[in-house]
């Protein structure tokens, strides 16, 4: 998930024949096609066929990824790790190879790139994922942090700066009313937003226990194959904070459908969900409180709704009706 509005695709074949040379000598693998994948902003995704099978190869770009940036680096190595770990002990993901002790790889032209299993199937359409398969998805999200929450912490979690937020809501503010064609949904909502602002209590999520979160847990990174199975990917922004971010944002990215949130595909994700980790009754206002805290500055913005591509207006459309929903979240999901 970026809330960028660019070009979403790279096609760049410098990269891809640096890549695939780079695995030959790394791995032993040669490449006898490809398809590419043109989901996600930027990164050059293939699906590649090889003697040993299919393989799916990641490069990352470096508008998206920065990885000669040594904290960065060390992140999205962290990040295949957790991919890896999860698929060893829970199945829910494609494994990431590894060579010398490390999964994130650099050719010898610079470009960085991790190689995994293909996963099975496709991501669902956003919004309208029935309750068979909200139930499915919660079990493994549920699984999922089960598993996560057995790493050691690492760091402070992160936590809403309400001071952040408004810096963030300011600059966007400007550019709103500045804009020469301002939506007036959005407009409302960033209006909404300074209110809601000017009273938030970050003392609400005091009784969150931290711990580690998917952290970009939309459509786009869970897939269903023929069987509903559900697979997670795209671990690259694994972070340590808390559990309900996925919680919140895997509910409105499945469930938010024609401005609600339909009551038996969410009811049957967090039935599922409870089957595998603890989500307390009452505790989906504060968690999507949360998400909105991490959110709304990036999708309550001008054009968001005239100018976007689909993926950041249906993010916008979201957060508006979270932003006009937040007085009455606890009447409406207080007993979930």
């Amino acid at each position: 998930m970026s809330s960028h509005d660019e070009t979403r695709v790279c096609t760049d074949p410098a990269y891809r024949e640096s890549v695939f040379a780079h695995m030959a000598d790394t791995f032993g693998v040669t490449v006898t096609g490809y398809t590419q994948t043109f989901l996600g902003l930027l990164n050059m995704k293939w699906t590649v066929s090889s003697a040993d099978g299919p393989l799916f190869v990641k490069c990352y770009h470096p508008k998206r990824y920065n990885l000669s940036d040594p904290d960065l680096n060390r992140q999205v190595e962290r990040s295949l790790s957790v991919q890896h770990d999860l698929h060893l002990r829970g199945g829910i993901c494609p494994d990431v190879y590894s060579a010398e002790g490390r999964h994130l790889q650099q050719s010898p032209e610079g470009y960085y790139y991790a190689v995994m299993q293909p996963a099975e199937g496709a991501p669902p359409k956003a919004g309208e994922v029935g309750a068979a398969r909200m139930y499915r998805l919660g079990r493994v999200t549920g699984q999922m942090h089960t598993l996560l929450q057995t790493l050691p912490a690492e760091g402070t979690p992160w936590k809403p700066s309400p001071g952040g937020i408004r810096g963030k809501w300011q600059a966007n503010h400007e550019a709103a009313l500045a804009s020469a064609e301002p939506h007036p949904a959005v407009i409302r909502a960033i209006e909404r937003q300074d209110d809601i602002l000017q009273t938030l209590d970050p003392a609400m999520f005091d009784g969150l226990e931290p711990g580690w979160a998917h952290w970009d847990f939309w459509v786009d990174n869970f897939l269903f194959d023929a069987d509903d199975h559900v697979q997670v990917i795209d671990f690259d922004t694994v972070q340590y904070s808390y559990p309900e971010i996925d919680t919140a944002r895997a509910l409105l990215s499945g469930a938010w459908h024609e401005g609600a949130l339909q009551r038996e595909a969410a009811a049957a994700f967090l039935t599922g969900y409870r089957e595998q980790h603890d989500f307390p009754a009452g505790r989906l206002p504060v968690a999507l409180k949360l998400l909105w805290c991490r959110e709304a500055h990036w999708w309550l913005r001008a054009s968001m709704l005239t100018h976007a591509s689909i993926p950041p207006k249906r993010f916008a459309e979201e957060l508006i009706w979270l932003t006009e929903q937040w007085d009455r979240l606890d009447e409406l999901f207080g007993d979930w």
